[in-house]
């Protein structure tokens, strides 16, 4: 009868254990994927503000190709 209440109790605590485990690796996994979508994000965000400059002075430099060549003719 002991012995069956010293199973009983150690297969709780084990369950207990492993159930803590993955629950800590879990959340670790959870703050990494959080983190390196924040990662992402900032670096879509500075990818779209390069764009966005570039195609600025790419139209400006389309401007001044467009006088040229009225003026030429």
């Amino acid at each position: 009868m002991v012995g069956k209440k010293l199973d009983v109790a150690s297969s709780f605590l084990r369950d207990r254990f492993f159930f803590s485990l993955l629950l800590i690796l879990f959340s670790i996994i959870t703050v990494a994927c959080e983190s390196s979508f924040e990662n992402f994000d900032k670096n879509l965000l500075e990818k779209k503000k390069e764009l966005e400059e570039f195609n600025e002075k790419s139209n400006i430099r389309k401007e001044e190709i467009i006088n040229s060549q009225n003026e030429n003719n």
